[in-house]
């Protein structure tokens, strides 16, 4: 056991030296005694567990936990809701123009007692009733009800995408607190290991300095690393719980650990299928559909201006006293407007005005989602980039505080200020190899969510 090589050594020295009391205190401090191996890093690459193992098992696999949080997000989220409902309501709002194709049928009556007197002498009186059946539907109409009906149709997929957007923007959401979490965590429990080294060598020095009071300063040193630690456990662990608390705000109380879904994640997409997902994206597609709805109205004025035909057709019975009266109408009624101080030209005007809008607006996200693209796919291959060359780094850093700590227990050619200097560049490294990992499986997420999004991935039913 290298515990016992170690003291072994130790022993040997001590006859050099005489100082037995610093070996045997300062050998408990090995990494055997500390829970951890030296060759932890050997195998670590992205996607893997960071040094320590700080990952937990889970009961699910990770695909399907990154399944269910994006399932739960949209269940629960009003503003997903909202939007679905807006959805519905556009629906109804065609259905409302649609019924305009049909004729319309109404039906009236009335019922009606009258008396007439003339110079308080003799007074008549009159009952009379009746009962009247009116069809009516358009003729012509100069293409009005069916450029109405495109405008209608272009406006409910608009909302459809709207609502595509939002549930993409609550997925996306609810992924990056779950991976906020587990990195905040998994630096708390890298600072925990880091924490009980330096309380490790405390407990050793303080034996040590009882005997040789000379060393005080060195019990000192150790023991304000050991609360700066503290402090930065303390720190990670309160980031942790504020990920908790939003995540819990998205997905409710799951038995889902944020820790699993990393995996699916470490795959970085092709550059390339992104760019071509984007010309068809849920927003893309939303901003092309409002300019073509606001095209058909614009349309849908014009053609208002012509001139508009109805058909009529009524019936009526009625009884006036004792004697009952028939008739039927049926015609045709044209109308035209002669002038309305422009007002149909402007609200064309406008719609056109909308409809350029909105492709410009299209032009614009396109170019920004393209170059944004660019940045997240550099993002993210540099992350994992950097995690892959931290393990060659921490392999070396976990060779150097092995041998500086040695040196510094058997033959005490290291001062305890270079054991902690190792110390400290290890546990650094090992913080800075989760934040390499977590940075690249936060723009993995973002650049699928820029594509064909996260929720086609996850949930393709739900497309």
């Amino acid at each position: 056991m290298k515990f016992t090589r170690l003291l072994t050594h130790a022993v040997s020295v001590l006859a050099l030296s005489g100082s037995l009391s610093t070996v045997a205190h300062a050998a408990r401090c090995s990494d055997d005694l500390a829970g951890e191996r030296p060759d932890r890093q050997a195998s670590l690459k992205p996607g893997a567990k960071p040094a320590g193992k700080v990952e937990p098992e889970v009961p699910l696999d990770p695909m399907t936990q990154l399944q269910v949080i994006a399932r739960e997000a949209g269940n629960r989220s009003a503003y997903l809701g909202a939007a679905r409902l807006l959805s519905e309501a556009a629906a109804y709002d065609l259905a409302e123009t649609k019924g305009e194709r049909w004729p319309v049928v109404a039906i009236s009556g009335n019922v009606l007692s009258s008396t007439t007197q003339v110079d308080a002498a003799n007074p008549s009186r009159t009952k009379q009733a009746s009962l009247s059946l009116n069809v009516s539907a358009p003729l012509y109409d100069g293409g009005r009800l069916k450029q109405m009906l495109r405008y209608r149709e272009e406006l409910l997929g608009a909302s459809k995408f709207g609502a595509a957007v939002t549930q993409e923007q609550v997925v996306l959401e609810a992924i990056s607190a779950a991976l906020e979490r587990s990195r905040y965590k998994l630096q708390a429990q890298v600072y925990q290991q880091y924490m009980r080294k330096m309380g490790c060598l405390v407990e050793a020095l303080e034996s040590i300095v009882a005997e040789d009071k000379g060393r005080a300063s060195e019990l000192v040193q150790v023991r304000k690393t050991q609360a700066q630690t503290e402090l930065q456990r303390d720190q990670a662990l309160a980031q942790s719980r504020q990920s908790e608390f939003k995540l819990r705000k998205l997905v409710g109380d799951l038995p889902v650990q944020g820790e699993g879904i990393t995996l699916p994640l470490s795959t970085v997409p092709e550059i390339g299928e992104i760019n071509r997902q984007i010309e068809f994206g849920n927003d893309a597609q939303q901003l092309r559909v409002q300019a073509d709805a606001m095209d058909s109205y614009a349309r849908s004025i014009v053609a208002g201006q012509r001139p508009q035909l109805n058909w009529s057709l009524g019936k009526s019975e009625s009884r006036q006293g004792g004697t009952p009266i028939s008739s039927w109408q049926a015609g045709v009624t044209v109308s035209y407007s002669l002038f309305n101080g422009f007002s149909d030209e402007a609200a064309s005007q406008a719609a056109v005005k909308r409809a350029q809008a909105a492709r410009s607006q299209l032009t614009e996200l396109l170019n920004s989602k393209y170059a944004r693209t660019s940045e997240v796919y550099d993002v993210a291959t540099s992350a994992f980039e950097r995690a892959k060359r931290y393990v060659d780094v921490l392999r070396d850093s976990e060779r150097v505080r092995n041998f500086t700590f040695q040196q510094w227990s058997q033959i005490g050619k290291r001062s305890l200020f270079d054991v902690m200097s190792a110390e400290s560049d290890h546990f650094n490294l090992r913080i800075a190899y989760v934040n390499a990992l977590y940075d690249g499986y936060q723009a993995s997420a973002q650049l699928r969510s820029m594509g064909s999004g996260l929720t086609a991935w996850l949930m393709p039913d739900q497309r």
